[in-house]
């Protein structure tokens, strides 16, 4: 019967868990699915809302973009004259930080820069006399006789002849360890005032000139000024024609320029505060006019021109260089504006300030494919593109999120609200699910032992009244020896009614206390008298069978707060306790003794004692270690209980020591006053 009520409690527990676990995962499980709908849905909306702001700002940055570009050909158009002479056009246009480099036709599409030496007007054929020179100079190494007859050709020679043959006897007493003599005679060619009227051949002869006495003055101290008056007439050649129009061709204009800054970083002017910053303009020069040179191989007359609108970019067909060229036409001259892709990237700066810190990346391509500006392995797809101006055809620019999910993270701090609130509203119905599950589970167990315990009470009010009724109907019909026998069935009557009101009394100790309304009356009391009072409520009983009953109260105890009769119950329980589960050569010994300020009741006996499993579970209501209803001791399980029950109530402590097959002590606690 007992397995049959379990199985029945805890198949009614299944059912509720079930149902619960139901009414807990199926409001989470919608919940999670839509707090996935939210989250999907802010993503698209956050990813979305970001695309047309990029977008936008992508508008607004191609207008600033276009509206540069065209100021700044604008300005290249009023800056360079075409008018003036085409160096002239060129240091405007480089000093400017207009383009890299600059190629200029004129209207039938011939170079006017650079002009190379073989465009130049060439000079008339040296007289065969230099053909001796040169022999007796550069083969023979006679130095001296080569020395005399280039004074003997520049005796009687026109401008060029001279100013090479002046250069030539210079060179011839530098040889011969002659150097005031060799640097008097190359100065008279190198501050000709033919530089002045001279045409390009004369003036590369003048360049030439100053260069060499440059070479025989550095670093000597009794030349120093010559050096600088060298230098400075040097480099107020470049770049700079004369009064009558002509200036060094390209190639030897770049030629002395290098030579020219090579001298200024070894040998600074003293004195001169703007030595550097001449320096690095003449520099950006050289690489301008070097860049100029190599591309005017590439681009041969303005044939190509006609179809290319004026203010577009192109990329210009280098063969290792990746630059740009931009038409500017005036009446008389074009100009082809050079860009590397370095500078046209500056240009394009506006994008980069309109992307800079944002959570996208962005790249400008050219006509050609061709990386210009930003990433250049993006991840994922581009989310919006756009040309890059209308200056620039064929170009286009790319925007990507960056990681490829960049939008995530202006959305994340809204989902992670949506999350957090998902998660708590799902763990407070976890929580709400666990309380109410425990509840019920302790619930239904507690059904379970109320069930137990009616089966128990039933079986143990049956056994007495059985008993009772037996011997009573045995006395009525008379069926008894003599009158001891009737006496001793009175006994037997009056003992099996004192253990029905021990039960009866129990179970409405414990109705009480499920209704917490078990009021104590607390005094003080003495110690010595409670036990001796528990001791006398048992002495008829434990005197009956085979037991040794001690009784061990120390003097002078301390009073203690307390209901007497309560104390009384719970010593009476636990001695009845003791006789119960001590079935033969019983010992059971009640002691009192005064312990760290209370007063310490125990009692100890030889029964079968308790494992440790049954000794965390001995107070719990209706609990016991042999729960069969054919169990050698009687009882319903609430005893213990409510001796617990008691000692709470007096602000003390009960607890038990106890080996199986070796007995128990049970200690109570009780604080004194």
């Amino acid at each position: 019967m007992g397995r049959q009520e379990m199985g029945t409690g805890y198949g009614q527990l299944r059912w509720v868990v079930l149902l619960l676990a139901v009414a807990v995962i199926l409001p989470t499980v919608c919940l999670l699915w839509f707090m996935s709908q939210v989250v999907k849905n802010e993503r698209l909306a956050v990813r979305q809302k970001l695309i047309n702001v990029y977008q936008e700002q992508l508008v607004r940055t191609v207008k600033q973009t276009d509206d540069k570009w065209s100021k700044r050909c604008k300005l290249l158009e009023t800056t360079v004259n075409p008018n003036a002479h085409p160096y002239q056009m060129f240091v405007t246009a480089i000093g400017g930080s207009f383009c890299d480099g600059l190629i200029i036709y004129d209207a039938a599409g011939k170079y006017l820069y650079p002009i190379s030496s073989s465009d130049a007007e060439n000079p008339a054929e040296p007289p065969r006399a230099f053909n001796d020179a040169w022999q007796l100079e550069l083969v023979d190494r006679e130095f001296a006789r080569a020395a005399e007859l280039y004074e003997q050709i520049a005796s009687n020679a026109d401008d060029y002849t001279r100013l090479t043959a002046l250069i030539g006897k210079s060179r011839c007493l530098a040889r011969l360890n002659m150097p005031d003599l060799a640097i008097e005679t190359c100065r008279q060619a190198a501050f000709s005032p033919l530089q002045e009227q001279g045409n390009a051949a004369v003036l590369t002869l003048i360049g030439n000139a100053k260069l060499l006495i440059l070479k025989y003055t550095a670093g000597n101290e009794k030349y120093g000024s010559l050096f600088e008056e060298s230098l400075q007439g040097l480099t107020s050649m470049l770049y700079t024609p004369n009064k009558a129009g002509f200036s060094l061709p390209a190639e030897q204009n770049l030629f002395v320029a290098q030579k020219a800054v090579e001298l200024l970083q070894q040998n600074p002017p003293r004195g001169d505060n703007n030595a550097q910053s001449a320096l690095a303009r003449l520099q950006k020069l050289i690489s301008a006019e070097e860049l100029s040179i190599r591309l005017a191989e590439y681009v041969h007359g303005n044939a190509a021109f006609h179809t290319w609108p004026t203010g577009t970019l192109r990329r210009l067909p280098a063969e290792k260089e990746l630059v740009y060229g931009l038409i500017h036409k005036a009446p008389s001259v074009t100009f082809l504006a050079i860009l590397s892709a370095k500078s046209v990237s500056s240009v394009l700066a506006d994008y980069e300030n309109s992307f800079v810190d944002s959570c996208v990346d962005y790249r400008i391509l050219d006509d050609s494919g061709r990386l210009i500006a930003g990433i250049e392995q993006p991840e994922g797809e581009p989310f919006a593109a756009d040309a890059v101006a209308k200056h620039f055809p064929g170009w286009k620019v790319e925007l990507y999120f960056k990681g490829g999910d960049a939008f995530k993270k202006a959305a994340s701090e809204r989902i992670t609200v949506y999350v957090w609130t998902g998660m708590l509203v799902i763990s407070l119905i976890l929580v709400c699910g666990a309380f109410a599950a425990k509840a019920i589970a302790n619930q239904v167990k507690l059904n379970k032992l109320k069930n137990d315990f009616i089966a128990t009470v039933s079986h143990e009010l049956k056994t007495p009244l059985a008993s009772m009724r037996v011997l009573v109907d045995t006395l009525l019909e008379g069926s008894y020896r003599n009158q001891q026998q009737v006496i001793e069935y009175l006994q037997l009557i009056s003992t099996e009614n004192v253990r029905l009101s021990r039960l009866i009394d129990n179970f409405l100790t414990f109705s009480r206390m499920e209704r917490n309304k078990k009021a104590f009356s607390v005094v003080r009391a003495d110690p010595a008298a409670i036990a001796r009072a528990a001791a006398d409520a048992v002495k008829t009983k434990f005197n009956g069978g085979r037991c040794k009953f001690v009784v061990d109260i120390a003097p002078n105890l301390p009073d203690v707060l307390a209901d007497h009769d309560a104390i009384v119950t719970v010593l009476v329980n636990l001695l009845d306790n003791a006789y119960k589960y001590s079935y033969d050569d019983k010992h059971i010994e009640l002691k009192v003794s005064a312990k760290n300020g209370g007063v310490e009741f125990s009692v100890c006996d030889n029964g079968v004692g308790l494992s440790r499993r049954s000794i965390s579970k001995i107070f719990k209501r209706f609990y016991q270690v042999d729960q069969s209803l054919s169990r050698r001791a009687g009882g319903c399980g609430l005893g213990l209980s409510i001796a617990k029950f008691i000692v709470d109530a007096h602000n003390g402590s009960i607890s038990v020591e106890s080996k199986l097959n070796q007995g128990s002590i049970f200690i109570v606690r009780l604080p004194s006053r």
